[in-house]
């Protein structure tokens, strides 16, 4: 199952940092972008359950803020 997790940064993060953080199975690339989120995370996962285990992996990493998790249909 792919997806994209749209991240939104803390205020003053080190960006080194949290790109070391993100750096788990399943995370197949990381794009910081400008606009509404601070950063595109596209992953893949065999199935659902993995794909919200990720998620919420991702959500607690150290500078993040929020996120929002968009299956690919």
């Amino acid at each position: 199952m792919r997806a994209y997790i749209l991240v939104h940064f803390a205020p003053d993060t080190d960006l080194s940092k949290v790109h070391h953080a993100l750096n788990r199975p399943g995370i197949t690339s990381i794009d910081l972008v400008m606009g509404p989120y601070d950063a595109i995370v596209s992953c893949e996962t065999a199935d659902f359950a993995q794909l919200a285990a990720l998620s919420k992996q991702v959500r607690g990493c150290p500078g993040i803020s929020d996120s929002i998790t968009c299956p690919v249909a």
